[in-house]
């Protein structure tokens, strides 16, 4: 799952910058690229921000899981291959103007 040679979005759709605390207290920083819905759950396609400027070699896709009694939502890995990979084609298509799918 890899994006190429992105082409600008506009300015509404621009992805915000999330940061996540890893396990050894690094911060690792993605790009919100897109919310896609798929069978009644909603998935975050995350693109990694290199801080040395190289382009990421691939996205990263979670389940949103939105916190009941918080303003924040937590996003949780999928153990089911099959899910990321149909995330994935609904994300191609709806962005497949946007993005160099490689």
């Amino acid at each position: 799952m890899a994006i190429k040679d992105q082409k600008p979005l506009d300015e509404q759709e621009q992805g915000e910058i999330l940061e996540f605390e890893a396990e050894d207290g690094s911060v690792e920083k993605y790009e919100f690229l897109d919310c896609v819905e798929y069978n009644g759950t909603d998935y975050a396609v995350l693109l990694p921000v290199n801080d040395d400027g190289s382009e990421p070699e691939s996205v990263f896709i979670f389940e949103i899981v939105e916190e009941l009694d918080s303003d924040t939502d937590t996003y949780v890995g999928i153990g089911d291959q099959a899910v990321v990979d149909a995330v994935y084609d609904v994300f191609m298509e709806k962005h497949k103007d946007d993005f160099n799918f490689v």
